[in-house]
């Protein structure tokens, strides 16, 4: 490949480094700002909203990034929403099975209505995907393959949730392995472009955390015990198989290219 046509080369690294500086700083400065606008815990999280903040290294240097995903038709992005679909159905029905209960619905909403709750959930949640799955996967990329960035970073995401501390080293671990299979089951379904990948991301992170919080007691966080994490690795089996048979499938009949083709070529 002829490297005069990709302009200058990007830095990972110092990407890298410096967006976990700011998500340090965000996350930090988050606590306060709940406390001053008073928003409730249980509507949305602002600290949720740090990973994307913290993206602005991206756009003060544009020329330290990476070179862009490749966009990919409707089809393919259609077909990973459908595969994300298939893991949140995964998850909640494996979970309801081992525990033996339905989920309760709705949740409570805070007093802000059943559309505000889920809107600002997926709001979260979507600040979350653009940081993680997003600007730390792309920069990853660079350095490593694409499912070892996922999986690294999927650890982390869940090891940093600084409200699990309090129950011990057990948990913590058990949340942050959970974090990592759920990063790992939306890594090998998304294609396309940022943004077409922020759909099937945005559908299973807040499918899952819906699922847990439709099927949690109130005495115990699921997110942090092995009930959750088995749930979490049977729906990466069952997504990988779904996966598997739709580009069987796709093959088959020639409609779409497999995902695989549809990643950027880097070198």
């Amino acid at each position: 490949m002829d490297t005069e046509t990709l302009g200058p080369p990007s830095r990972p690294v110092a990407l890298l480094i410096t967006w976990v500086v700011l998500l340090g700083l965000f996350a930090a400065i988050a606590p306060t700002a709940q406390a001053a606008l008073n928003i409730p815990f249980e509507l949305l999280s602002l600290v949720m909203l740090a990973p994307a903040l913290a993206c602005v290294i991206g756009l003060l240097r544009p020329t330290w990034m990476p070179r862009a995903w490749e966009h990919v038709s409707r089809s393919q992005t259609l077909a990973s929403a459908g595969l994300a679909g298939v893991a949140v159905l995964s998850f909640v029905g494996a979970l309801t099975v081992i525990l033996g209960h339905w989920p309760s619905w709705p949740p409570d909403t805070a007093g802000a209505g059943l559309a505000g709750y889920l809107a600002l959930q997926a709001a979260g949640v979507l600040a979350e995907e653009i940081g993680w799955r997003g600007f730390v996967q792309r920069c990853g990329e660079q350095l490593a393959k694409p499912v070892v960035v996922s999986v690294i970073a999927g650890f982390i995401f869940g090891a940093t949730h600084l409200g699990y501390w309090s129950l011990g080293l057990l948990p913590v671990l058990t949340f942050a392995i959970t974090a990592m299979v759920m990063s790992v089951t939306i890594t090998s379904i998304f294609v396309g472009s940022f943004w077409q990948r922020m759909v099937p991301a945005v559908v299973v992170h807040l499918g899952v955390n819906l699922g847990l919080g439709s099927l949690a007691s109130e005495d115990q966080p699921l997110a942090t015990t092995p009930t959750a994490l088995g749930a979490a690795v049977i729906m990466l089996a069952i997504t990988l198989i779904a996966k598997s048979l739709t580009q069987s499938r796709a093959v088959g009949t020639g409609v779409v290219r497999s995902s695989d083709e549809s990643r950027p070529k880097l070198g």
